[in-house]
């Protein structure tokens, strides 16, 4: 039943797809921390029962007695254990048992006859044993969202104590047991609808607070959408969602191949997510739609490199020929998607594009710039993963190295060999990760919802994805978590197998 807060955690609009980019999924163990949680709102929705006043007609020896019961009310609800269980195809089975409500109101009783004898008095009544079961239904909107409700409630209570308290005591057990049936008629008509109504309301309230769409920055978003209905396997429930990066401006589909995910659970954690590599690609494709991969290069972005013809004059002697002693400025643009590949051994990256070196001119009105020529270059990336978690989590992705490559495009300052340009890049290398590190300061936001935090983390490097292990935590009191956790550390990742 209360698993599906941390379902919720999930995700939203339009269904487009089958196979996911995200996955999300629960384990038994979050089901029990939620089941936890939530015992105190069903305890406080219970002691809100409406026991409407009882009244009733005995026939005694001494002859008839009208009895009444009034102002009855709740002053503790007691459920000491409680169970759930999911079964196929998205069903949440919760179980309460040996619970306990207690009641306090007010008793009167008058003879019919005369001399009409009459008193009064207060009650407790104590309903034990109590059973109450029910099933969740997690589902799938037509808009792709999710949807909970609650069904097949049943509620039943072995016995009801009745005391009476003042008054003429001869007189109590003649009408006890009919007392305790009708507040135990009274629990059945009111406990089921309070719990239904109570975890409904809980839930819609929490997936009231679930963005469907989320964005990086204001170029691109990643989108949440859940393309299956939710399904039990392996004692956990699956969430598959979009978990595509689009293009804000003008929204299109990546066209990288999406691969079917397992239904693996790790039982030692409450929560797994699956980062997939479309995901990552997704990302790659949609920043090129923004024009996002382009960039021009001047002295100001690199300190360490003076920007002239003169400082590449032993590099590139042809160009300082053509244009002795003059700014240069780099525009780097990429020609097509970043791609990413994730395997066992870690997180690798392809960029290809072309830089094209232009000379500054200066003019007595404004510069102008020309091509001295066009390199396309292949750039082997290392990448490690980074994640935020907490009220708000975010993915990071961080270049720990690369490998340039370049070859000659096309040159108006003639023909000349790129071997010295060559091996200049691959010994400034380190200056090119802080630049395209700086490029990818924004993270990716994962599904959050109000007052649920992730704590604690572990991972799992597959091929074509990364599970990230994690477990859930309750912040009614507004309070936020917030932990950074890294796949590797520079000294335990090297890239060496994937010829870096």
């Amino acid at each position: 039943m209360w698993c599906v807060v941390g379902v919720l955690l999930l995700l939203a609009p339009p269904i487009q797809c089958t196979e996911p980019g995200f996955r999300f999924q629960i384990t038994q163990k979050a089901i029990d921390y939620i089941r936890e949680t939530m015992i105190p709102i069903l305890e406080e929705a219970i002691e809100t029962a409406y026991i409407p006043d009882i009244s009733d007609r005995f026939e005694t020896p001494i002859g008839h007695f009208d009895v009444y019961l009034t102002n009855a009310r709740i002053t503790l609800v007691d459920i000491p254990s409680s169970s759930v269980d999911m079964s196929a195809p998205s069903n949440v089975r919760a179980v309460i048992s040996g619970g306990k409500i207690h009641l306090k109101g007010n008793w009167r009783y008058r003879e019919e006859s005369w001399p009409h004898i009459h008193d009064h008095g207060t009650v407790d009544a104590t309903a034990y044993s109590i059973d109450i079961s029910l099933t969740v239904i997690i589902g799938m909107t037509s808009e792709g969202g999710l949807s909970v409700s609650s069904q097949d409630c049943e509620f039943n209570t072995k016995e009801v104590k009745v005391k009476f308290h003042g008054g003429a005591s001869w007189l109590y057990n003649l009408f006890s047991g009919k007392v305790g049936s009708a507040i135990k008629s009274a629990l059945s008509d009111e406990v089921c609808p309070l719990v239904t109504d109570a975890i409904d309301d809980f839930l819609n309230s929490a997936l009231s607070t679930l963005d469907l769409t989320a964005d990086i920055d204001e170029y691109c978003y990643i989108d949440y959408t859940i393309v299956r209905e939710p399904f039990v396997e392996n004692n956990a429930m699956f969430f598959d969602g979009k978990g595509e990066v689009y293009d804000t401006a003008s929204p299109k589909e990546c066209p990288s191949p999406k691969q079917p995910l397992p239904t693996t659970v790790a039982t030692e954690r409450m929560v797994t997510l699956w980062i997939t590599e479309y995901m990552l690609n997704s990302l790659g494709f949609a920043y090129q739609r923004a024009g996002f991969l382009q960039y021009n290069i001047t002295s100001q972005d690199f300190p360490e490199v003076q920007m002239t013809t003169a400082f590449f004059r032993d590099v590139l002697p042809e160009l300082y020929s053509a244009y002795p002693d003059q700014n240069l400025t780099l525009w780097i643009r990429a020609t097509q998607p970043v791609t990413f590949h994730i395997g066992k051994e870690g997180v690798s990256g392809e960029l290809d594009g072309d830089i094209i070196w232009l000379v500054k001119i200066e003019e007595e009105e404004e510069p102008t710039y020309v091509t001295a020529f066009t390199l396309n270059i292949h750039i082997d990336l290392c990448v490690n993963i980074s994640v935020d978690l907490g009220t708000q989590s975010e993915v990071y992705l961080d270049i720990l190295d690369l490998q340039p490559y370049i070859h000659l495009n096309s040159s108006n300052i003639g023909p000349f060999s790129t071997e010295a340009l060559q091996h200049f890049l691959t010994v400034s290398k380190k200056l090119l990760v802080i630049f395209l590190n700086g490029l990818l300061k924004e993270g990716i936001p994962l599904p959050s919802i109000d007052e649920i935090a992730f704590t604690g983390f572990d991972f799992s490097l597959q091929e074509g994805y990364i599970q990230l292990l994690t477990d859930l935590k309750y912040l009614p009191d507004g309070s936020r978590l917030s932990s950074n956790h890294t796949l590797f550390k520079d000294s335990e990742y090297t890239c060496a197998s994937r010829g870096i």
